[in-house]
């Protein structure tokens, strides 16, 4: 049976309570939701119009329901109490703020559950326990205030102390947070800096929301993440001075000229990992988040036995080809795996045989994204083993860069 015959009163009430839980939806975002017809959703939206229910149709935006309108709670599925219940335990191990407010929450989430699925949860609750390696991270306690400041657009007064134990004082412009190994990191706007900065919620020394608004800033977050990638080196509040290009060829030469094809060692590797794919640009965010990490922590310092300050972004662990998931791995060559740090991972690449590409030109109007949407085109025999891009001293200068980009061929 296929969606659009699936029972349509079931449908009409995910499509009503989609509406409750957005401020605006598109027609197409309710059509792929449920996996029907744009057709079949103007039919559902005139029923449920037909119905009562007063929904709002803003030409050019999409469908919204009538500020003030509400319905009685939903009832929960099984499944959707257990992930509650699960969500609970973990964020128990993360920010306190956080912890306080969504307790607060699954309480009255609780209160409509039916009197089995009560029973249910609570059992569930005492079988999940969340492991952490408390000496890598702190619980944080601004989190909630941030997420305010967030979406109010008001400044911040911030009293921070770095990795490297320098406090200051700085006013801020929040723009995102996020979560990493158990710890929670803002993304803002330092007005000190005049720059975008990364800070650990739980370096935070002493927090105050200021009056004072700011103008919303025009970018995304993947948009953010990807400029972190592009930009990377010239970070200025992490310093990163990569030698000259010393990636390790058949007969031991340093690259100097564009190749053909070429002959890779094996090689160690050490560093950070996320499982991806390339489908509706998950890859552009999930690595822009990884590139952020590796800056935010200062992972360069941290890879024992580098062999160089290159950083590899490795692409590996296809399950198919380009269009299917795969891994990508950030770090730098090792002489040993000998020592891995606690959250990273370390890998050996068989090499081979390779194809040689260079991205040049300006970091941040995407050349190295363009570079990729060329070898998509092409006719390549690949091995899908392993390809990476390589940043070294060429990719210092963001406005006349040089990547180099390795394709594994058979």
């Amino acid at each position: 049976m296929n969606n659009e015959s699936k029972p349509r009163l079931a449908r009409l009430t995910a499509i009503l309570t989609q509406l409750q839980s957005q401020q605006i939806l598109t027609a197409r975002e309710i059509a792929e939701k449920h996996q029907v017809s744009i057709r079949t959703v103007y039919r559902d939206i005139r029923t449920l119009e037909q119905s009562g229910v007063p929904i709002v149709a803003e030409e050019g935006k999409g469908y919204s329901l009538v500020q003030g309108y509400s319905l009685p709670p939903v009832m929960f599925t099984q499944a959707e109490a257990n992930a509650l219940i699960t969500v609970e335990q973990l964020i128990a191990k993360q920010d306190h703020s956080l912890t306080s407010h969504y307790q607060s929450a699954i309480t009255k989430i609780k209160s409509v559950l039916q009197q089995s699925q009560k029973e249910k949860t609570e059992l569930l609750a005492q079988r999940i326990h969340i492991r952490d390696n408390d000496y890598l991270n702190q619980k944080s306690q601004y989190l909630v205030i941030l997420q305010t400041a967030i979406t109010q657009f008001n400044l911040i007064e911030l009293h921070y102390c770095s990795m490297q134990n320098e406090v200051s004082q700085r006013v801020i412009e929040p723009f995102a947070v996020y979560s990493t190994q158990g710890n929670w990191l803002l993304i803002a706007f330092c007005r000190l800096r005049n720059a975008f900065r990364s800070f650990r919620l739980d370096h935070i020394q002493k927090l105050k929301v200021l009056p004072e608004c700011f103008d919303p800033h025009n970018m995304t977050l993947p948009e953010y993440f990807e400029q972190c990638r592009q930009k990377y080196l010239t970070t200025p509040d992490i310093p990163l001075s990569p030698p000259a290009h010393t990636f390790a060829i058949s007969d031991n030469k340093t690259l100097e000229k564009p190749m053909e094809k070429m002959k890779v060692e094996p090689f160690k590797v050490i560093g950070i990992t996320v499982r991806t794919s390339n489908k509706n640009g998950q890859g552009l965010q999930d690595i822009g988040a990884l590139w952020q990490r590796f800056i935010a922590e200062q992972l360069l310092n941290k890879i024992p036995n580098k062999l160089d300050n290159e950083v590899y972004s490795i692409y590996t662990e296809y399950e198919g080809d380009y269009t299917q998931p795969y891994t990508t791995l950030l770090g730098c060559k090792v002489s040993t795996l000998d020592h891995i740090p606690e959250g990273m991972t370390g890998k050996v690449f068989a090499g081979g045989q390779y194809q040689r590409f260079v991205a040049q030109g300006n970091l941040n109007q995407g050349v190295v994204g363009q570079e990729w949407n060329k070898i998509w085109g092409m006719d390549l025999p690949r091995a899908y083993t392993a390809d990476f891009e390589i940043y070294g001293e060429k990719a210092q200068n963001p406005d006349s860069a040089e990547v180099d980009i390795l394709i594994a061929i058979d």
